[in-house]
This record gives C-alpha cells, sequence and structure tokens, in this order.
C-alpha cells in the first residue's frame, strides 16, 4: 500500500492549477476573449504545473547533499533553474498569437481586420482560415479545433521579428474587443471542475491545520 500524501503536499500540488483554471474559466464566462503570445501562455502552463513538479520531480531529484548545507537556499536555485528552462522553450518556441475565449471561427474575422490595418493588400480565404498579407510577405493561418473556444494564429514563413508580432497582438487586440460577445459562453464546467477542487483543498487545509505546518516545515528544511 502506498502512503496517502499529507494535506501540504495535495495543497502545494493544486493550488497554481487551480488558479490556472480559475482564471481560464473567468476568461472565456465573460466573453470578452483575451489575446497573448505563445510565450506567455507557455509560461502560464508552466506556473499552471510547477506545485505538480514541486511535489513529483522536483521530490525525486532533490540534492539533498546540497540542502543539508544550504537549507532552503536550494529551493531558490530550483525556481531559478526552473524559470531559465521555462525561459528557454519560450523565447525558442514557434512565435504565435493564443486566443483564449474564441474559436478558430470567432478569431478569422478580427484577424483579418487587424492584417488590414497592417497591410492595407491583405487578403483572407475564410474556407482555408488563411490571411495573406503581400506587402509584408507574410501568410498567416487560424490553428485550432473548431468549436473550441481556444485558437492560434500561426505564420507560414518563420517570422522572428518581434515588431511584427507585437503591432499583430495589438491589433488583433482592438478587434477582438470590437466583437460581439459569443453565445452560448463556454467555462462553466471548468469553473465548476476548479471550484470543486478549491473546496476539497480548503476543507482539508482548515480541517488539518497542524498537518499542513508540519508538511510545509518538512519540505521546506531537509
Amino acid at each position: 500500500m502506498f502512503p496517502s500524501p499529507d494535506p501540504f503536499t495535495i495543497l502545494l500540488a493544486m493550488v497554481p492549477l487551480i488558479g490556472y483554471l480559475l482564471l481560464i474559466s473567468f476568461v472565456r464566462l465573460s466573453g470578452r476573449g483575451m489575446v497573448t503570445t505563445g510565450a506567455r501562455d507557455i509560461a502560464a502552463l508552466a506556473i499552471a504545473i510547477a506545485g505538480m513538479l514541486a511535489v513529483g520531480p522536483a521530490e525525486l531529484f532533490f540534492p539533498a547533499t546540497a540542502a543539508t548545507v544550504f537549507g532552503p537556499i536550494v529551493w531558490l536555485a530550483l525556481i531559478a533553474f526552473y524559470t531559465l528552462v521555462v525561459a528557454l522553450i519560450a523565447l525558442t518556441s514557434t512565435p504565435k498569437l493564443v486566443v483564449i475565449g474564441r474559436s478558430p471561427d470567432q478569431v478569422y474575422a478580427p484577424l483579418l481586420r487587424a492584417a488590414t490595418r497592417m497591410d492595407e493588400a491583405a487578403i483572407g480565404d475564410a474556407n482555408l482560415m488563411q490571411i495573406r498579407m503581400p506587402t509584408l510577405g507574410v501568410q498567416l493561418r487560424v490553428d485550432g479545433p473548431r468549436g473550441i473556444d481556444h485558437s492560434r494564429v500561426l505564420s507560414f514563413e518563420p517570422i522572428g521579428s518581434p515588431m511584427f508580432w507585437q503591432s499583430l497582438l495589438g491589433n488583433l487586440r482592438h478587434e477582438v474587443r470590437q466583437e460581439p460577445v459569443p453565445i452560448p459562453r463556454r467555462g462553466f464546467a471548468m469553473l465548476a471542475f476548479a471550484a470543486m477542487f478549491a473546496c476539497v483543498l480548503l476543507w482539508q487545509g482548515i480541517g488539518n491545520q497542524e498537518l499542513v505546518v508540519e508538511g510545509f516545515r518538512e519540505w521546506l528544511w531537509r
């Protein structure tokens, strides 16, 4: 039989994930839509799973010898290492924009208007969900499963210019705000699961405060 995890371990693993689920569900339910960069989306996901990594791989490969010498400062080194790894992944990933709260079909029209603001000769193909910007020599496509309010905007050509993506980001945000709120709104199931998990953790934390404090001490001080 495997020993059951202590309340602090459960709290540490689930709190960042619950915060991420609550944020995404609120964005989806608000109907406003959130446009961000792919790098920021990766960073948000990294924060969401940070708790599970802390009680999983970090525990498995924890430098116990260094901890006996430096104490809790070792956790700062591990956090710095994790931050650098996430930054490396985010900076080397394919440049793209991520739209939360809008399906690909709902992103195409505002993206076409945003592209036209940057290139008056921009033309689009609604069937292929593609937009060509001949003056800039760029061809964009909207990617993502149909019917799911999560979309990505990518380019066929490798565009490494931060100025282009920042300009497209600002224009697409402006155009998405002009769109009517989609009906029906999605996110109720995600919000329900996040609220349920939060209630369970709150019940565990309040009912086992001494175990939570003791677990935190054992986790911090090796």
